[in-house]
C-alpha cells in the first residue's frame, strides 16, 4: 500500500481531515472527472470561489510532489491525474492514521474503537466481530 505524507486533522470532516480545503476540492474534482489541466481545474472551481491560476498550479504541483497526483506533459501544459483511486487513498490514509494511533496509544485505541462502534453504529458490532474472527483465522493459517 502506497504511503502519502499526511497532516491528520481529526476536527475536520472527510478529505479535509487529511488535505487542505483547496487540496480536497482539487482531489475530489480529479477523482470525479479524471485527468485535468490546471486551467480546467481552475475553471471548474471558479464556480464556488475566486482562484488565481498560479494558486491552483502551486497546489496541484504540491499534490504531485506528495505523490497523490501525477503530471504528464501535454503540449505546453501539464495534465494531472490521480496517482491512486479515491478508495485506495482513503485506505492508505486510514492505515497510516490507525498505525500512528496504535503506536502512540496502544490498548486504549482498541477499546475506544470498540466503544465508539457500539455507541455510534451498534448494528455494526456483528460485522466487527466477524472481521476479527476472519482475521484470527488468517493468522492461524
Amino acid at each position: 500500500m502506497k504511503k502519502f505524507p499526511l497532516n491528520f486533522q481529526p476536527h475536520k470532516k472527510g478529505l479535509n481531515s487529511v488535505f487542505g480545503d483547496l487540496e480536497s476540492a482539487i482531489m475530489a474534482l480529479i477523482w470525479r472527472e479524471g485527468p485535468l489541466t490546471v486551467r480546467q481545474v481552475r475553471q471548474a472551481l471558479a464556480v464556488d470561489r475566486e482562484l488565481a491560476y498560479t494558486t491552483v498550479m502551486t497546489v496541484m504541483s504540491r499534490l504531485a510532489d506528495k505523490g497523490v497526483l501525477k503530471k504528464e506533459k501535454e503540449g505546453a501544459a501539464f495534465r494531472y491525474r490521480a496517482a491512486v483511486s479515491e478508495d485506495e487513498f482513503k485506505r492508505s490514509a486510514l492505515n497510516a492514521i490507525l498505525s500512528s494511533l496504535l503506536g502512540d496509544f496502544g490498548d486504549p485505541v482498541i477499546s475506544q474503537f470498540v466503544e465508539a462502534v457500539g455507541r455510534e453504529q451498534p448494528d455494526r458490532m456483528d460485522e466487527l466481530a466477524r472481521l476479527v474472527a476472519e482475521r484470527r483465522g488468517k493468522q492461524k493459517s
